[in-house]
């Protein structure tokens, strides 16, 4: 592993790419141009047929952070060597386009733990001079027996497969285009020494975003139309109990596992990580509770809406421009079965009964107000920062109730040049 982190950091500070997986449906589109921003460093160059992008993106809280060996001393046990972690996901990409049809191709390899990794394999095209646009990402999360504690943490067997494919149509007519995704994860955790017993979660999920535009004499209206779709499939067990241990989740993706011995990442924040070994306990999953901590749900379900409003304006000059998002969103979280996640444990999920469930959805409705401010000194030169307020999000995430009124600044920042 030490000679993959090793290779990974040689490679990547030579010519660094933004593209993740899940972007890089615009990888045959854009011109020439390297970026370093707060979340991601890359570059994509290339000449009018061949094109190239290569580089790191996905840091999040350790935004800045490529290799490190910070890390509890519990978790060490007392070990004197130091754990390196290689924090960002690699991506590289290659692609051909000619005038009616493209094809890229990239591979992405994400670190999790000395248990887990990711490999994602991604096909992009293009076709009808750029019309439509298609991503087919397959992220392959991968379980191994710890190189680092090798006597006590193992995820041999565990695999988690997902996708999200995205899809998109040009219109360039007042419905400017349409967008479309498809998101699917499958996850299987095996116990080390009787693979025979095991248990497998899954999710599937879409979204249909609209946008329009309205071009006015010195400022573009975009109004958008989101609506996001997603649920947990019923968690299908093999010779294991179901306990409150392993939650169902209305996301399953192989980069948001948390594995054993694994840092906190999105979408397994508070996770203890998933445990495969009898000899550690119940076998448990790799996800949290896709609804609030404090409640067990069988088989949740998301809906999301949001209405966003673009406003799109340039400086005579084109050394500044400004985008304003103010949205309206509304996010609604059910299950087959909400009850008390302490009530759970303290009962058993077989002696829990209709009196002990939660009869109403969650939901909540607000407002975020979101802004990008583009500063050029030259054309070629281009500085860019996010601003973000409200309680809201148009990601179909239910709000956080329990604070103020935020602002949010250098959510990403940067600095893009284009050549």
């Amino acid at each position: 592993m030490k000679k993959i982190i090793l290779l990974l950091l040689i490679f990547c500070t030579s010519a660094f790419g933004y593209y993740s997986s899940e972007a890089f449906i615009d990888f045959l589109v854009q011109p020439n141009q390297l970026r370093v921003r707060t979340d991601r460093v890359g570059a994509i160059f290339g000449n009018e047929n061949i094109r190239a992008a290569i580089g790191l993106t996905g840091a999040n809280s350790l935004s800045g952070i490529i290799v490190h060996n910070v890390t509890e001393f519990e978790y060490l046990n007392n070990s004197k060597k130091g754990l390196d972690q290689f924090v960002p996901a690699a991506l590289a990409g290659i692609g051909y386009k000619m005038g009616i049809f493209g094809i890229g191709l990239g591979y992405e390899f994400k670190w999790k733990s000395p248990t887990y990794m990711v490999h994602t394999p991604i096909l992009s095209m293009t076709a009808l001079d750029n019309t439509f646009r298609i991503n087919i990402p397959v992220s392959i999360g991968v379980g191994q027996k710890s190189y680092y504690h090798p006597d006590r943490e193992s995820l041999k067997g565990t695999m988690v497969i997902s996708t999200g494919i995205q899809a998109r149509y040009y219109f360039n007519t007042i419905l400017n285009h349409l967008r479309f995704f498809f998101n699917y994860g499958n996850s299987t955790v095996k116990e080390i020494n009787n693979p025979s017993h095991n248990f497998t979660q899954q999710s599937v999920g879409f979204q249909t975003w609209a946008y329009f535009n309205y071009d006015l004499s010195d400022y573009k209206i975009t109004p958008i139309i989101r609506f996001s779709f997603d649920t947990a499939l019923a968690t299908k067990y093999k010779n294991v109990t179901k306990t409150y241990k392993t939650v169902d989740n209305y996301f399953i993706t192989a980069k948001g596992f948390s594995p054993t011995g694994g840092s906190i990442t999105e979408g397994s924040y508070g996770s203890s990580g998933a445990n495969a070994d009898y000899n550690n306990g119940d076998l448990s999953g790799g996800y949290i509770a896709s609804i609030p901590g404090s409640y067990y749900a069988e088989e949740p379900y998301r809906i999301g809406i949001a209405l966003p409003v673009g406003f799109r304006t340039v400086s005579e000059s084109g050394t500044i421009e400004l985008y304003v998002e103010p949205a309206l969103s509304l996010t609604i979280v059910n299950a087959k079965r909400i009850y008390s996640f302490s009530e759970a444990m303290l009962k058993g999920l077989g002696n829990l009964t209709e009196d002990d469930r939660r009869k109403s959805p969650f939901y909540t409705f607000g407002y975020v107000v979101y802004g990008e401010l583009y500063i050029r000194p030259r054309p070629r030169l281009e500085w860019y920062t996010e601003i973000q307020t409200g309680g809201a999000t148009v990601a179909g995430e239910l709000a956080n109730t329990s604070g103020s009124t935020s602002l949010i600044l250098n959510a990403s920042t940067g600095i893009t040049w284009y050549f």
